[in-house]
């Protein structure tokens, strides 16, 4: 089995990559695997691979470096039940020191484990040719700490959502790139083109690449609060409309959260929604990057595909804020929805979390 590792920030399109990546493995007859990784518990992501079809397990409440065990458990539940020729797992967003953490113990922690076959580290392009250039970031030092060394302890670097950038600011970001990190692969890449993904799972697949072994010089002291200052908020709710004529004034709820934490958070890292009725699934991203009204204005279901008046909607909630603030409003938001639209909402669940210290459960320098 293949274990290849996929890190990087918030909202840099990890997760759209592996789903791809995935369905091209089980095209060519070969068995996949996924494991999810998020600070919050009710998870957008896994939601929606197992709707695509594709075997996934998760790791909720911290980052895998964390909870190394049940890392290791989830990847022995997978092989066990599925056999998978590849396996994909993906870190939170807000995680860094892998290498240390993670592709070094893992060996040693699971002694049947092979050496993980890759590392790539994702990063949204527009975000990156920013920190080239040397601009402002939207988020605090401790927070771009953290952006900045999952960038350094890898050598297979993803420049995602190229197709966001100019042919001009594209070619100077990959030349800023070279020039910064010399020593890394640099790869321009749009996750939703099936051949740039092809390219990618090529790439990784092809052990031209070396798997990084130098442990990471970090100060964990300014990584904690680099991750203190993130604010993960989850629910699971069941809506339900009078008639199926009304299943789509979801999309104003989705607005209403989506501008209500925007204006209440430092800064937002990464809005997820996972809108389901009937058989019909859809998921919607949003980063601090993209534009709110355009998201806001998105059609969820077409007429022919409401199969139900009642719609589940999994939220989560990934920004740079106070937690028991942004806890009231996305509550307030949901209530006030509730009231002026005359729906029912049940909470199926809910999650709320600040990080605190990282506690790896092993770290070989």
């Amino acid at each position: 089995m293949e274990l290849h590792l996929v890190g990087g920030f918030l909202g840099s399109g990890k997760t759209t990559a592996i789903i791809e990546a995935a369905h091209q493995v089980i095209k060519r007859g070969q068995r996949v695997g996924v494991i999810t990784n998020e600070q919050g518990k009710h998870l957008v992501d896994t939601g929606f691979l197992h709707a695509e079809g594709i075997p996934a397990l998760e790791v909720t409440g911290g980052c895998i470096c964390c909870h190394l065990d049940d890392f290791a458990d989830r990847i022995e539940e997978l092989t066990d039940k599925f056999n998978p020729d590849i396996l994909f797992a993906e870190s939170v967003g807000s995680c860094t020191d892998l290498v240390a953490t993670v592709l070094k113990p893992l060996v040693d922690f699971r002694k049947n484990f092979t050496q993980p076959a890759s590392l790539s580290v994702f990063s949204d392009s527009r975000l990156l040719l920013r920190f080239l250039r040397g601009e402002e970031l939207p988020f605090s030092e401790g927070v771009i700490y953290i952006f900045e060394k999952q960038i350094e302890e890898t050598s297979l670097l993803i420049a995602n959502k190229i197709d966001l950038l100019s042919a001009a600011d594209a070619e100077t970001l990959l030349q800023l790139a070279k020039k910064r990190y010399p020593d890394k692969t640099v790869r321009l890449q749009n996750s939703l083109d099936k051949t740039q993904v092809t390219e990618w799972l090529s790439l990784i697949q092809s052990q031209t690449l070396p798997v990084p072994q130098e442990s990471l010089d970090l100060d964990y002291t300014v990584y904690a609060q680099g991750e203190g200052l993130f604010a993960w908020l989850d629910r699971d709710l069941a809506i339900e409309f009078f008639d199926f004529r009304q299943v789509n004034l979801i999309t104003e709820l989705i607005a209403k959260i989506m501008y209500a934490i925007s204006s209440k958070a430092r800064q937002v890292a990464h809005l997820k929604f996972l809108v389901t009725n009937g058989k019909t699934r859809m998921r919607l991203n949003i980063t601090s990057l993209d534009d709110l009204e355009s998201m806001g204005q998105t059609t969820i279901f077409e007429p022919g595909e409401i199969q139900s008046s009642i719609v589940e909607l999994i939220i989560n909630v990934m920004v740079e804020g106070d937690m028991p603030l942004l806890d009231t409003v996305l509550e307030d938001v949901i209530q006030a929805f509730a009231a002026e639209k005359g729906v029912e909402i049940s909470e199926k669940g809910r999650f709320t979390r600040t990080p605190g210290f990282p506690k790896p459960t092993k770290r070989l320098i």
